[in-house]
């Protein structure tokens, strides 16, 4: 197993691979391997829109972080 941390500043649902898999900022198991990972919209008020990532060698303790942010307003 690998573990990821996605952060962003709201609770959202996380994507991988298109389906959800968990929430922002609690660590997330995944299989080892390339994953495409986004947050659940609406509101697309995030960027990037999606990060494509090589997940391996991750621990409960060291899950891979990956970070989102919000979009300013216009």
């Amino acid at each position: 197993m690998e573990y990821l941390l996605a952060n962003f500043p709201d609770d959202r649902e996380v994507l991988i691979d298109t389906a959800v898999q968990g929430r922002t900022n609690q660590t997330i198991e995944l299989e080892k391997g390339t994953h495409i990972i986004s947050l659940k919209s609406p509101p697309q008020n995030f960027r990037p829109r999606q990060k494509k990532i090589k997940l391996a060698g991750t621990s409960p303790l060291t899950p891979r972080e990956i970070k989102f942010v919000k979009k300013p307003r216009v």
